[in-house]
């Protein structure tokens, strides 16, 4: 029977060419042939766009450019080249010797995205010493101890609850705990920084060393009073921008990771008509320009996650179109995390408290299975990994 083969990544191609008997040479030859691939240049040099259509459509592929470009009209062009692994290794080689109309930079970009896709090295989190082993999908749990968390607002303020419920998700199989002090839904209001302290400290300290301990924090002084309570990662939905030290506690503290998440204005005001032309695009330059950042102040790129916010500045549309597109966030090469456990935007799918929405929150821990995502944040812990246990077994079958 003939069939069409449904192939996602290098792993899968090769494993299929060895199931016919190719030898190994055409194994290595082939199995970048059988990955799609459509890669999306911006801002792209009316010449340079013209070189780039003319020697993909020579070597078998093409490349799609804005109406005009062809006859001279546009001077800037977005470019989508369109083939597969395999092409894009051609291409670059056609881009050696090109140094015009910025040529050389796009064969730079180009190399590093083709590295990225058929890259084997497994990464490795180093959380001030505690190393997370990102060779699957890892399971960040949530524990908000505050009274107006939106979904599980005021039942672990007692710090006996918090921590009997952590050494629950842990039994459950946690890879990380992400501990808030202050809630951040829509509307929020800002608590002082030594109640926020006084919420977070005890229940780290009595955790640490038991795992991995994110702090939820955009205040500098409550980070470092966590890192020095036993927290091993800091999770800033501001991205470093509400508080100007915050950069300078990442500096001090040179192994702990950072957890970039892009939001529009601020819990208070976020969901105040948010609004996007391109919402992917904006989100990703967004992330860009904070990954710049922190390495611009000598944040090393090995320390970085990124989050792009989901329910955070966001309409319905641009929540679900993160999902879809949540593939296209791999371009940064950094850990991407995904935290959708619980949020507003299950329930308008389907009408819902926090509480009920499992299973869209299990369909969203799904779609980042699907697409290589690192980390995912949520609530109930053991639904989850029970989730991604199955689909670990059905990508493993041969």
């Amino acid at each position: 029977m003939n069939r069409i083969l449904y192939i996602q990544n290098v792993e899968e191609a090769t494993r299929e060419l060895n199931k016919i008997n190719v030898s190994s040479q055409g194994v290595q030859v082939m199995a970048p042939k059988a990955i799609g691939l459509n890669i999306k240049l911006e801002n792209v040099k009316l010449g340079a766009a013209n070189i780039l259509k003319q020697e993909m459509l020579s070597i078998g592929g093409d490349a799609a450019v804005a109406r005009g470009v062809v006859e001279g009209k546009e001077k800037i062009s977005d470019v989508i080249l369109m083939g597969n692994a395999d092409k894009i290794k051609k291409i670059i080689k056609k881009l050696e010797y090109q140094t015009i109309f910025g040529l050389s930079e796009i064969k730079a970009d180009l190399e590093k995205t083709l590295e990225q896709i058929l890259e084997k090295s497994v990464r490795i989190l180093n959380c001030n010493g505690k190393e997370v082993l990102l060779d699957k999908i890892r399971i960040i749990g949530v524990l908000n101890v505050s009274p107006d968390s939106f979904s599980d607002g005021n039942e672990f303020l007692n710090p006996d609850k918090a921590v009997e419920h952590v050494l629950k998700m842990i039994d459950e199989g946690v890879d990380i705990i992400d501990i808030g002090g202050e809630s951040t839904r829509p509307g929020a209001e800002e608590i002082s920084v030594q109640t926020e302290i006084q919420r977070v400290i005890q229940i780290i300290e009595r955790l640490s060393g038991k795992v991995p301990i994110s702090i939820d924090t955009y205040k500098a002084d409550v980070a470092e009073a966590a890192i020095q309570a036993g927290a091993s990662i800091v999770n800033d939905i501001s991205a470093l921008r509400f508080d100007k030290s915050m950069i300078k506690v990442l500096k001090k503290n040179k192994h702990i990771p950072i957890i970039l998440m892009h939001m529009q204005g601020t819990p208070r005001t976020m969901q105040k008509k948010p609004f996007y032309q391109d919402t992917i695009s904006e989100i990703l330059s967004f992330l860009k320009e904070r990954i710049d950042f922190c390495i611009s102040n000598g944040i090393s790129k090995e320390r970085i996650l990124i989050d792009p916010g989901i329910g955070f500045g966001k309409r319905h549309s641009d929540n679900l179109l993160i999902l879809k597109k949540i593939m296209e966030f791999h371009c940064l090469n950094v850990p991407i995390v995904l935290g959708a456990s619980r949020k507003s935007f299950i329930g308008r799918i389907y009408d819902s408290t926090p509480k009920e929405r499992l299973a869209g929150s299990l369909a969203a821990t799904a779609l980042a299975f699907q697409h290589n995502i690192h980390f995912v944040r949520v609530h109930d812990v053991k639904e989850h990994k029970q989730l991604l246990q199955t689909l670990e077994k059905v990508g493993e079958a041969i």
